[in-house]
């Protein structure tokens, strides 16, 4: 089950995205989607799932989770290609895709496959992401590095490659303050140390058990001041979904190998509460967490916040309820916050069925309102996103939809899209 994460990689301001008369009470103004780019297929890659990433220049990265190289064979299963990590770059014209890499599969698995994670850098431009793997080997992955040479040749070095029991990961890759990197597989947390012979040593935070513990990780870590990491798991806790509805819970490091976990929240059924955690988890400035949740909320998904009472106790408050159609369904991917709007995507619903690109934003008088900022239509116009948006510096919000397009893939092979407010 992939469940995708959204990374934000840019800020930009209250001005830059225009959201109050994008919200205002008049004649709402017209918000321009385009396809800024098809993925054909084959060497070009096909299916890209992940979240983007903007470098300073305003380019796009991501990955694809097919194609690439013609075939991918393990055993006796071929798949089409083993995925790629592309650039989209900005140009005058119009925007120019490169694929950066191209994975391939190898017999001990090394090569890595299947990538569905979006790709970071670190301070030195050096990309890092994961691989599923292939399911003949169990759903092993691996943590890769990419580094450019001066022709503009991207080299992988595999950092890590996951045991058949940790699960494949399924998370974008997040750096702490001290240049670890942090992750989820569908059965834990760990983090990998570099050490001082270039090496990588991996650290699990914590294995989880199942209910009344949580289940498949679903959203990236958070990290706050202190260091604490934060997540979500789809699955699993007290509530009486099968097999439990979720939780978020809370990592604390007692040293440098042991943590220790506290359930946070444990998702309930009924009394119109989110339930089944889908996307990534913000930690406010304020204080409180918001996430999505793909099902819940006496409706088809939510949008849903978290706070604290005085008594220390943590208590839900459902933001928005999706209802299909024209407002979307199932939403996944982190949401962007920025002042006191929210934007992201849902996999299905909207006016077609192929999912949508919403907005939230908060009056006193009404509460919190949605406007769908771009219904998906098929065909040529993408569909079905599985990652949320990511905002450049004048307001534009760039994501990626795993079909649709004008390749010739089953469904298409995918597009990267761009929303003008």
């Amino acid at each position: 089950m992939r469940r995708k994460s959204f990374l934000i990689a840019a800020s930009c301001i209250l001005a830059g995205l225009g959201l109050f008369p994008l919200f205002s009470s008049g004649a709402s103004p017209a918000v321009t989607e385009k396809v800024i780019y098809s993925f054909a297929g084959s060497s070009d890659g096909e299916y890209p799932s992940s979240d983007l990433t903007l470098d300073s220049e305003g380019n796009l990265y991501g990955t694809t989770t097919y194609g690439g190289e013609a075939t991918c064979i393990y055993q006796h299963q071929t798949f089409p290609g083993c995925g790629t990590v592309f650039e989209l770059k900005r140009t005058a014209d119009g925007w120019t895709e490169q694929i950066l890499y191209k994975f391939n599969f190898s017999g001990d698995g090394s090569g890595g496959a299947l990538p569905t994670a979006g790709v970071i850098f670190d301070k030195a431009g050096n990309l890092y992401g994961t691989t599923q793997g292939l399911p003949d080997e169990c759903g092993q992955g691996n943590v890769f590095e990419l580094t450019p040479n001066t022709q503009g040749v991207w080299t992988e070095t595999v950092l890590f490659r996951f045991p058949c029991t940790y699960g494949a990961p399924n998370s974008d890759l997040v750096f702490d303050s001290k240049g670890d990197l942090l992750g989820t597989t569908g059965s834990l947390v760990y983090e990998l140390v570099p050490q001082a012979n270039g090496s990588w040593v991996e650290v699990t935070l914590h294995t989880f058990d199942g209910a009344p513990d949580g289940s498949i990780p679903s959203s990236s870590v958070v990290l706050d001041s202190l260091g604490h990491v934060y997540g979500m798991t789809l699955y699993g806790g007290t509530g009486s979904c099968l097999p439990g509805c979720g939780i978020v819970y809370k990592l604390a490091p007692q040293s440098r190998v042991n943590w220790t976990e506290t359930v946070l929240y444990n998702f309930i059924q009924g009394g119109g509460h989110a339930v089944y955690p889908s996307g990534g988890l913000i930690l406010s400035n304020a204080g409180y967490l918001l996430g999505t949740s793909a099902a819940g909320g006496n409706g088809l998904g939510t949008v849903f916040k978290l706070t604290k009472s005085q008594a220390n106790s943590v208590n839900q408050s459902v933001l928005y309820r999706f209802y299909g159609n024209p407002d979307g369904a199932s939403p996944v991917g982190r949401v962007v916050e920025v002042a006191d709007a929210l934007f992201g995507v849902t996999s299905r619903g909207g006016t077609s069925g192929a999912g949508t690109v919403f907005g939230l934003k908060y009056s006193k008088a009404s509460g919190w309102r949605e406007r769908v900022l771009h219904s998906f239509a098929g065909g040529s116009d993408g569909s079905t996103p599985l990652a949320g948006v990511v905002s450049d510096a004048q307001g534009n919000l760039y994501g990626t939809t795993e079909y649709g397009g004008t390749g010739i893939c089953n469904r298409g092979c995918g597009t990267v899209y761009e929303i003008t407010p």
